[in-house]
């Protein structure tokens, strides 16, 4: 038999509003959301009834490096922590000498070395605990941002829906092509392996990490196989000094991390033109941050149709500048959502925050909620599945909990829901993760 949760207030995501209804499920699946004049609970197995509380879809994070979450700041007493820890402050003082200790490249630097030093089994724990800090921020759905493979396992366990996208780096033409051979078979193997709530994307890292060569490749093998692209763009001011002159100091993080000195293929271009120069702008492209991209660059992005992933915090944290959500909105209308990044670089994973910090009013709660749910998971073609409270899609869905004043506009103000169903499993119950082993 079905069972039916109630509450005060139900925002599915599709422009409406419902109160005082009952949200149907069977199996896992969404059957309907009925009034609840209309509702007999001797028809249902479980009736569950949360009073006065908004149920919205699950959220959807756009941008995550769940690896960096819970990297281990003490330091490593076995020989080879020690060892490890040495050679990465080695690498840095011969790489980075006179670079400030307060900019991205060495802030990046230090992530980099700390997760070096890390063991497999750390790497996977870490990684873990920000699957469940997503969890209970009210994430139902990541996109994945790695070049390893091994959390594949563990994305494909969790009852999550997670997008993993591969990250790749090249510097040359027959890095380029290493790079590419190896992509190509890993996602081979693992399209074969990876569970229904699985799905696997590619992610290029940035402009300035990736030989011309590797992008013209991606280009054809993502049209080819109608594959989801992933790109750090307009990032850093360091960025728009490599595309203009050919040179900045990612060329000392490039060597920093094992990576050859290389040039762009065309200098002189904004970073949308230069993606434009390498034919990889289309509407398969979500581009992340976009801090420094001038309004000719957002409407050449516009023009193509790419999706941003908008990463508010860390970008002020980062880099002191962000796109603002009045330029998100023109630029990128119905084709943004949200990114948190790691705790590495943000205080918390909670997206709810992260449109806290720049909303200030301008979005209303359907349209805010739209932007953390269906929209975002249009942009990972997942909205067959996800994102609204629709019949047969599978019931992912957040609960709030509200005082006796409050109505559903109160969900603007709060950090995480009170409960977190996937496929109609309570995984969240009051704060606390409910995932049986």
């Amino acid at each position: 038999m079905a069972r039916a949760y109630k509450a005060k207030w139900i925002i599915p995501s599709d422009g409406s509003i419902w109160e005082n209804s009952v949200l149907i499920v069977d199996e896992g699946k969404i059957q309907e959301i009925i009034k609840e004049e209309n509702f007999n609970p001797e028809l249902y197995s479980h009736v569950k009834d949360f009073k006065n509380a908004v149920i919205t879809p699950g959220f959807v994070n756009l941008h995550n490096h769940l690896q960096y979450n819970y990297l281990q700041k003490n330091k490593s007493k076995t020989l080879k922590g020690k060892f490890k820890r040495l050679y990465t402050n080695l690498q840095k003082h011969y790489f980075l000498t006179g670079i400030s200790k307060k900019s991205f490249i060495y802030r990046l630097s230090n992530l980099l070395s700390d997760y070096f030093c890390m063991t497999r089994e750390e790497k996977v724990d870490s990684f873990k605990k920000g699957l469940e800090t997503s969890l209970l921020n009210g994430t139902t759905c990541v996109a994945q941002l790695s070049k390893e493979s091994k959390y594949f396992d563990v994305l494909n366990e969790t009852p999550m829906k997670t997008f993993l996208f591969f990250e790749l780096f090249s510097d040359s033409v027959d890095s380029s092509k290493d790079e590419f051979r190896n992509i190509q078979k890993k996602i081979e193997k693992l399209k074969n392996q990876k569970s229904d709530n699985t799905f696997i994307g590619i992610a290029p890292h940035s402009a300035c990490c990736v030989h011309k060569r590797l992008f013209r490749i991606l280009e054809k093998y993502c049209k080819k196989h109608n594959i989801l692209m992933t790109i750090r763009l307009g990032e850093s001011k360091d960025e728009l000094d490599w595309l203009n002159h050919g040179f900045s100091d990612i060329d000392l993080l490039n060597e920093f991390t094992g990576h050859k000195k290389f040039e762009p293929a065309v200098t002189g271009l904004s970073p949308a033109k230069y993606l434009e120069e390498m034919g990889i702008l289309s509407k398969q492209l979500l581009i992340s941050y976009g801090n420094y991209l001038s309004d000719s660059d957002l409407e050449i992005l516009n023009k193509n149709k790419v999706s941003l992933a908008y990463c508010p915090r860390i970008s002020d944290n980062l880099h002191n500048q962000k796109l603002s959500l009045d330029k998100v909105l023109e630029f990128f209308p119905n084709r943004f959502g949200f990114g948190v990044n790691s705790l590495a670089f943000n205080s918390d994973l909670s997206l709810l925050n992260e449109l806290k910090y720049v909303n200030n009013g301008v979005l209303n709660v359907i349209d805010a909620i739209k932007y953390l749910t269906i929209i975002p998971a249009k942009i990972l073609r997942l909205n067959n599945i996800i994102g609204s409270l629709e019949t047969d899609k599978d019931a992912d869905f957040n609960v709030f909990e509200l005082d006796e004043a409050q109505d559903y506009n109160e969900i603007l103000n709060k950090e995480k829901p009170n409960h977190v169903y996937i496929k109609g499993k309570r995984v969240v119950k009051r704060g606390e993760l409910n995932i049986k082993n």
